[in-house]
């Protein structure tokens, strides 16, 4: 059940009503597997668990920042009275994504393997919506500007989703020895390269080069690989010379509408936002409606649907307010603190999941890289994933 709701993260996507209850297929398969668990008695969560290799893991740590962000977003609710639109998203973005990830930990103390299992569960998802992408490209089914996003609402959400997966493809690509496995990597690397390619969303692309960076410096910095630095180094240069003259050109191009113009005129929309409702925010998922109701303030509006802000942290400030703020921001601290344990544990890992928070910061500056099913859940797998390998025993 782990490896399939992982593998159908996209799945959120088909979405059901009954009267006012509404859920999607990836929140139906989580609580599939939620009764499935809990009435396993003997693989019930306790408070400390016994980790595979002898120690004991406290699940203490993160109640500060987990409670912060949960008591700002059930006050920003009943601040701004969104009830039905704002636990249904607190069910959908942090309850089921949390709940999914606890009974992850729980299942890690009985299977090693899950983690390497659970991270090509993942890396094959991307696969698979990448083979789509490439039909719908042949096919021509993409934007008015030739970008790709399939079952998305934009490219830049479905390049939110491909990039983690091509981080992990890129990883086990080169940690791989046996050639047929390695065969298999590269074609589905190239495939999932392709389809966040294809995407166009170049914010997606610098956050995937910075995350990059960190990691082919980490990996090769203290080793004899110079030649694979400079290498990399040549090719990022040319990368982002390539990307920014790209960039120009469809800015200029396009002149007052373009994505970066619709960007800032959005980041001012929700500057104002946060100016009037500094501590409460405005309420989970509630950003359409007010982003609308702001619009007298900044005519023309050059983007009518911006169901988030385009940035992460203003978007935890806003939905959760000062408090939901504060607590991502402790959650951030100790994963970093965190990380340089599960580097020292298993450097090809930690180095991993630090390149995917990176990218997930990196790319949040421009994009809201959280507040939606599928990306929610990659979140607090990493944070769970990192956690794991920081108790690890060194080997």
């Amino acid at each position: 059940m782990i490896f399939s709701i992982l593998f159908l993260l996209p799945a959120y996507l088909i979405k059901i009503k009954f009267g006012w209850v509404s859920f999607n297929i990836l929140e139906l398969l989580i609580a599939i597997l939620f009764l499935i668990w809990i009435f396993n008695k003997e693989k019930k969560y306790p408070p400390t668990g016994d980790h595979p290799q002898g120690d004991k893991i406290p699940n203490t740590k993160y109640i500060l920042p987990v409670s912060l962000i949960f008591i700002g977003l059930i006050v920003s609710v009943l601040a701004n009275k969104n009830y039905y639109v704002g636990l249904g998203a607190i069910k959908g973005w942090f309850i089921v994504p949390i709940v999914f990830v606890i009974i992850f930990f729980d299942a890690l103390k009985y299977d090693e393997g899950l983690l390497k299992k659970s991270l090509l569960a993942m890396f094959f998802s991307g696969t698979a919506i990448s083979i789509v992408g490439v039909v719908y490209k042949f096919l021509g089914v993409v934007t008015f500007d030739d970008r790709l996003k399939i079952f998305w609402d934009s490219p830049n959400q479905l390049a939110m989703f491909l990039a983690v997966p091509f981080l992990i493809g890129l990883f086990f690509t080169l940690q791989e020895r046996e050639a047929r496995t390695k065969r298999l990597y590269i074609l589905s690397l190239t495939l999932v390269g392709l389809g966040l390619y294809f995407t166009y969303s170049y914010g997606a692309w610098l956050a995937v080069a910075v995350a990059l960076s960190v990691i082919i410096w980490l990996k090769y910095s203290k080793k004899d690989h110079k030649k694979y630095l400079a290498i990399f180094a040549i090719l990022l240069v040319a990368f982002l010379a390539w990307a920014s003259l790209n960039k120009y050109k469809s800015i200029e191009s396009l002149g007052a509408r373009s994505s970066l113009a619709s960007r800032v005129t959005i980041w001012k929309s929700a500057g104002l936002m946060v100016e009037k409702n500094p501590l409460f925010g405005i309420g989970p998922g509630n950003f359409q409606e007010k982003y609308l109701e702001y619009q007298k303030y900044f005519p023309p509006y050059l983007e009518w649907s911006a169901p988030q802000p385009h940035n992460i942290f203003l978007a935890f400030w806003l939905e959760s307010g000062l408090l939901g703020l504060a607590g991502f921001v402790i959650l951030l601290f100790y994963f970093f603190q965190d990380n340089k344990k599960a580097i020292a544990n298993n450097r090809g890992v930690g180095i991993l999941l630090l390149g995917i928070m990176i990218y997930i910061l990196a790319h949040g500056l421009v994009d809201t890289t959280y507040w939606r099913n599928d990306l929610a859940i990659l979140f607090w797998m990493i944070i769970a994933m990192n956690f794991y390998v920081s108790k690890e025993k060194s080997n």
